[in-house]
């Protein structure tokens, strides 16, 4: 083998660790996602919910728990917060409208964000989340046009409450999502009907109740769809990285 043919060598094997050192850099890195809580919540509670699932689920998502802006008003319930009045199922006077600007005031400064999760009430927000930034809506003055779409969302016991924005989910939603539904649950019904809100939901069947997922309810079958469903999004995540470098 020449000289000339030796160098190229030792410059094709340099450029291709390269190349793979760049790929796992960025295969490594975490997505980020928005996480918010269920009615009576806050961000600290879903935070630890979220951290007791698998390590196989954990180690691919950066969380970020918002509390919600609205004070639960009885006194035996502390640090209890809601997105939006239950016993007020009216736009105007729910507050979901005032939640929707703090979501985005809170995304502004803290993101970019690759998804959204969200807990029963939370996870309603986070499709209602997904539909105003999917059709660039305005609320309260507000552009939400000015954020990129979230990638993905993943809904957890998420109800659909027909009374509130439900404009922002006609058509459709295009946004990939991954829901988690009790088979127990006083309220899969109106899990169910939330789901043809999405354009191609994947739907996972847990038996539990009405409560935030947690690793106690995650077996083996669970957790690997889970790690799948999140690694599609890494897989994107790293090429991107790659073009631009």
């Amino acid at each position: 083998m020449g000289k000339l043919q030796q160098l190229l060598l030792v410059v094709t094997v340099a450029l291709s660790l390269a190349v793979q050192a760049q790929g796992s850099y960025a295969e490594g890195e975490k997505l980020r996602v928005l996480v918010l809580h269920g009615y009576k919540g806050n961000g600290n509670r879903q935070c630890k919910y979220c951290n007791s699932w698998d390590p196989a689920v954990t180690n691919l998502i950066q969380f970020d728990c918002l509390t919600a802006p609205i004070p639960y008003i009885f006194m035996k319930w502390r640090d209890c917060y809601s997105w939006f009045n239950v016993a007020i199922l009216y736009r105007s006077q729910s507050g979901i409208d005032e939640s929707l600007v703090f979501i985005l005031d809170h995304m502004l400064k803290n993101g970019p964000y690759d998804g959204v999760i969200g807990h029963s009430q939370g996870g309603f927000m986070a499709g209602v989340l997904v539909g105003v930034l999917e059709k660039k809506k305005e609320i309260l003055g507000r552009s939400f046009g000015i954020l990129p779409p979230l990638r993905f969302a993943i809904i957890d016991k998420g109800p659909f409450l027909e009374d509130l924005l439900e404009d922002v989910l006609i058509p459709p939603l295009k946004t990939k999502s991954f829901h988690v539904i009790g088979t127990i649950d006083p309220y899969q019904d109106e899990q169910e009907v939330f789901l043809t809100k999405w354009q191609d939901p994947q739907v996972e069947y847990i038996k539990m109740p009405h409560v935030p997922l947690t690793g106690e309810y995650m077996d083996v079958n669970f957790t690997l769809r889970f790690k799948e469903f999140l690694n599609n999004f890494r897989r994107v995540k790293a090429k991107g990285k790659l073009a631009e470098k």
